[in-house]
């Protein structure tokens, strides 16, 4: 019996530990657990806040590469556009010169320096004969007949317009001032005759020449400035290389001088010394008319041609 209880008392007290043993065992599991929860809700939190760094971040990244997008395309779209506003401009002058080659814009302007002379009202007579008309850039001839050319000019429907007085180089452009005597001297000549007042104006020699001791600059302002409208060439008919250039090689200056469409002022002379200009206008306005060419008198809605 005492053996039996010593014995039982033994596997009690083993049990005893097994039991603290264990419960000790599941403490330490349950400690671990809690401890390892703990650390992960740590790491999840850390990576929550990164990630919502990064998510606030991105907006403004997204942002940027979205500008830098606009403002790569606005660029080439400037370009482009760019481009394609010069393609339009030679375009554009492309089809303006086709126009005027192919229609309405072909016209020209013949045009005569240095009268009036005997020549004169023979050219008016071809003029008149051709039904044309053409602008005659005059100096200060004071005989009767001259005179007389003068308004005839006017009342055939012909333009008359200034070219100098004296045409001596050396007292027209010796200063500006004499410059300006010299274009309103001739200026109210013209009106004193005709009682008419004309605003165009050429200058001797061009508005080019090298002989000029003014400034040319400021005769061109001065003009301007007193309401004048001054005309050069682009066609020159090559008879002031000397007197009497022959008739022929006159009307082939012209004619090939002038193209195939646009508009042309054309040089010619009708000083007394001048004849075959005389004898080639027929020709010239021949060649011109089978061209399909106008021919017209300067007037205030004639574009300038300048050098």
């Amino acid at each position: 019996m005492v053996n039996f209880s010593k014995k039982c008392r033994t596997r009690l007290k083993k049990k005893s530990v097994i039991i603290v043993l264990s419960v000790i065992a599941l403490l330490l599991v349950i400690l671990a657990f809690a401890l390892e929860s703990k650390s992960s809700k740590k790491h999840v939190e850390a990576a929550a806040g990164a990630s919502e760094e990064e998510t606030q971040e991105q907006p403004e990244e997204n942002a940027s590469a979205e500008e830098t997008t606009e403002a790569e395309t606005e660029s080439e779209t400037n370009k482009e556009g760019s481009s394609l506003a010069e393609v339009t401009t030679e375009t554009e002058k492309e089809n303006e010169t086709k126009l005027e080659a192919v229609s309405g814009k072909k016209k020209v302007y013949l045009t005569f320096d240095d009268g009036p002379s005997a020549n004169t009202s023979k050219i008016l007579d071809i003029l008149d004969e051709y039904g044309v008309k053409a602008t005659f850039f005059t100096i200060c001839n004071t005989r009767p007949r001259d005179i007389e050319s003068m308004n005839r000019i006017i009342e055939s429907g012909n333009t008359i317009a200034i070219h100098s007085v004296s045409h001596e180089y050396s007292q027209i452009y010796a200063s500006l001032d004499s410059f300006k005597e010299d274009v309103l001297g001739m200026q109210q000549y013209i009106y004193d005759h005709t009682g008419y007042e004309t605003w165009f104006y050429r200058f001797p020699g061009g508005s080019s020449n090298k002989k000029a001791k003014c400034d040319i600059e400021e005769c061109k302002n001065f003009l301007k400035e007193e309401g004048f409208t001054y005309f050069d060439w682009n066609v020159d008919s090559g008879d002031a290389k000397y007197n009497n250039v022959p008739k022929e090689e006159i009307v082939e200056n012209v004619l090939s001088g002038v193209g195939d469409g646009g508009e042309y002022v054309v040089l010619m002379h009708d000083a007394a010394a001048k004849s075959t200009t005389v004898e080639a206008l027929p020709g010239i306005i021949e060649g011109l008319k089978k061209r399909g060419y106008e021919i017209l008198p300067i007037t205030k809605d004639t574009r300038p041609v300048h050098h």
